[in-house]
């Protein structure tokens, strides 16, 4: 009896009903033939096999645990470096790629009207060039925090390139658009972070920003307007707002560098 017990726990391992129903007739048949002269031997051949299910399934779901919380574990932790390799080290702010994968989910799932903004820091090289880098990076941070405050939360902030920054504004009107534009320059002018080389503009540093609406999910085109209108802000004397809607047709120059 002890070789179908072994037989039945090696071949139906996995199916502890199929094993119970394989030795049931054997074990019947040795129990009504023995009489109950060898009982012991007998319910410890029973046992044993059981034993050895109960630590086999045991063990498998230990390890199929483990699995999991390991594969939970490793999608956190990709999750979290995606995260982090959208994000700008400086200001926390979303870099291109990060507003690449924002925005492909707006355009695809948020109809509506939606406005670029895109802003520069006004004389930012001199600012650099005289405060020192450090100070560069700290006034970068501060006018990114007064951004993002300036803004709603469904609103895309990214750090677009040096001291240039574009905000993503969803589900808006021009005039919502202007108003919260207008709102961003007041606040980085509230922080009256000390800019003495900011020429004739203010003693603080200011921003100059140009805006345009997104026609038809043509992102890239609405970044080229707003950048027009951002250089003729820069050109009309810097720390103001320009819509590109307002700027004459025919007054619509090639963007350039932006100082």
């Amino acid at each position: 009896m002890l070789s179908v017990f072994f037989i039945s726990a090696i071949a139906l391992s996995d199916h502890l009903l199929a094993f119970c129903l394989h030795i049931t007739p054997p074990v019947v048949t040795v129990l009504l033939l023995d009489k109950g002269e060898h009982l012991p031997l007998i319910l410890l051949n029973i046992t044993l096999p059981l034993i050895g299910f109960s630590l086999q399934h045991l063990m498998r779901r230990r390890a199929d645990n483990f699995t999991l919380r390991l594969m939970r574990q490793l999608y956190q932790e990709k999750e979290a470096f995606s995260d982090l390799s959208m994000l700008d080290p400086l200001t926390g702010l979303y870099n291109r790629r990060g507003l690449k994968n924002r925005l492909d989910n707006i355009l695809e799932n948020h109809a509506g009207s939606h406005y670029v903004l895109l802003l520069d820091i006004d004389h930012f090289k001199a600012y650099n060039d005289n405060y020192g880098h450090a100070m560069g990076d700290q006034a970068l941070a501060r006018v990114s925090v007064a951004i993002r405050d300036a803004v709603r939360s469904r609103d895309v902030v990214t750090r677009y390139g040096g001291e240039e920054f574009l905000v993503l504004m969803t589900n808006v009107n021009s005039s919502i658009a202007m108003k919260l534009a207008e709102r961003i320059r007041q606040y980085v002018v509230d922080l009256e972070i000390p800019h003495r080389f900011n020429e004739k503009v203010s003693t603080h540093v200011t921003i100059s920003a140009g805006i345009a609406p997104i026609y038809d999910n043509e992102f890239d085109q609405a970044v080229a307007n707003a950048d027009r209108a951002l250089y003729v802000a820069k050109n009309q004397g810097r720390n103001t707002i320009l819509a590109w809607e307002d700027l004459p047709k025919a007054h619509h120059p090639t963007s350039g560098e932006h100082a």
